[in-house]
């Protein structure tokens, strides 16, 4: 039987049940009760049972109380025909039972004990054998064609070894597989569970900027960013592996986030400044915001895990916390520093790797404005024909060297590989690593 009825909101008519490990009810997807409501809190309170048996509510303490009867509650047990209200939706209790006993007056009857009558005669009985039924034992002696023999010796003695060869065999496969067995348990306990939501936005009387991070308890870590004065917005969303999860999971853990123990709030006339973080790890829930107020250091260190976990992840750069013509300065450097750099690459041959990562940069600086300046299609024109020079200039070098070592003339082949470490020094290119490990084997040669 349900629990509660919605009597006000969106979804006026429809009854809940609560299930036996409670039901968190908020703004946030990542809720059980999910509340279509701009004056509800991302995680607003929770539906729950007691060891008794009967049905409480929380609040989690943050924003529009949640109330009972109209009146504020931080924590309290329902009744039967209580209306509870958040925001602009209303519950009525229609059962606070975990378990809804059966009604007093439709119990399940007992079968009643009928009389059998005994058939007229024996022989008039049809009875449907199914196959279910065992003969009956019959009391006279057995017949001596009929009656079983002892075993014989050899069979007992095969009994015997079959019995002892599956002791043996479970003596030296058995604490294996136990042990197997606790690995799988303990890996299955130790799986990290994390929800996150994470809201930051700064207001002024100019501009409003907003941006939100959600991790789902599917794995799917996505981020939304808006600036409304430059018209800037930028959605992305990715699946996160289980081990990523985790480390995020211990990361928040270990900066303190959970040892917050209040929210912060202060005043101000010309701004808006807020964070609002609420993560679910594994069984345990904290919710903080703190508005136009001094974060306290492990709420500085978590955002900064956040936002760092974004970059890493889903490769959006921290270019949105800058103004745009901020963004145009970093820009126009970067991009002069590559052209001069270009123009020189027959100078050094690290020229050209230089030139390549100044003109990313410039693209990276620009990559949330809109529409695009001049400057960031002259740095993609150019960043495409660094890129191809590199590749000819690499493929030339590197026949260059493998020529000289299968002729063995090991100078040559050094100093080839040599240019090829200054024409390709970024670590992150597998090229890098392939030019590396020939270097060091023409080395070996030349001591």
């Amino acid at each position: 039987m349900s629990h509660l009825i919605i009597e006000q909101g969106s979804e006026v008519g429809k009854e809940v049940d609560v299930p036996a490990a409670g039901m968190k009810f908020g703004r946030s997807p990542a809720n059980d009760l999910v509340l279509d409501d701009p004056a509800v809190m991302l995680f607003h309170g929770r539906f729950f049972f007691k060891s008794d048996g009967f049905l409480w509510v929380t609040d989690f303490g943050a924003g529009e109380k949640t109330t009972v009867g109209g009146e504020p509650v931080d924590e309290y047990q329902l009744k039967v025909g209580d209306l509870v209200e958040v925001g602009a939706t209303a519950f009525r209790i229609i059962n606070i039972a975990l378990e809804q006993e059966e009604p007093a007056a439709a119990p399940v009857a007992a079968p009643q004990k009928h009389e059998r009558k005994e058939p007229e005669a024996e022989e008039h009985s049809e009875e449907i054998d199914l196959g279910f039924k065992r003969e009956k034992k019959s009391r006279r002696a057995p017949d001596k064609k009929t009656e079983h023999k002892p075993a014989s010796l050899t069979a007992r003695l095969m009994q015997v070894s079959v019995i002892l060869l599956f002791l043996i065999v479970l003596m030296i496969v058995g604490p294996s597989l136990m042990e197997l067995s606790k690995a799988d348990v303990s890996n299955v306990q130790q799986e990290e569970r994390l929800t996150l939501a994470y809201e930051r936005v700064m207001g002024t009387t100019k501009n409003i900027f907003r941006y939100r991070v959600d991790l789902d308890d599917k794995g799917i870590f996505s981020v939304r960013i808006d600036d409304l004065k430059t018209n800037r917005h930028q959605i992305e969303s990715k699946e996160i592996p289980q081990s990523v999860i985790e480390q995020l999971s211990h990361g928040i853990a270990a900066a303190g986030f959970f040892d917050v123990d209040s929210d912060y709030a202060g005043t101000s006339d010309n701004q808006y400044d807020l964070y609002n973080i609420a993560v679910q790890r594994n069984h345990r829930f904290h919710h903080i915001q703190v508005l136009n107020w001094t974060p306290p250091s492990a709420i500085q260190r978590t955002t900064q895990l956040i936002e760092d976990f974004v970059v890493s992840e889903l490769g959006i750069s921290f270019t949105w916390k800058l103004d745009p013509e901020e963004l145009m300065q970093l820009a126009e450097h970067a991009f002069e520093v590559g052209e001069a750099r270009y123009a020189e690459r027959d100078v050094r041959y690290g020229n050209l790797a230089t030139a390549i990562t100044q003109f990313k940069e410039a693209i990276l600086y620009l990559e949330t404005i809109e529409p695009k300046p001049a400057i960031f299609h002259r740095a993609s024109g150019l960043l495409e024909a660094a890129q191809i020079e590199q590749t000819v200039r690499y493929d030339d070098y590197l026949f260059r060297s493998d020529r000289a070592i299968r002729l063995k003339n090991w100078d040559e082949a050094a100093k080839y590989l040599r240019i090829l470490s200054e024409l390709i020094p970024d670590r992150s290119d597998p090229r890098y690593e392939k030019i590396n490990a020939k270097l060091l084997n023409v080395e070996q040669h030349l001591r």
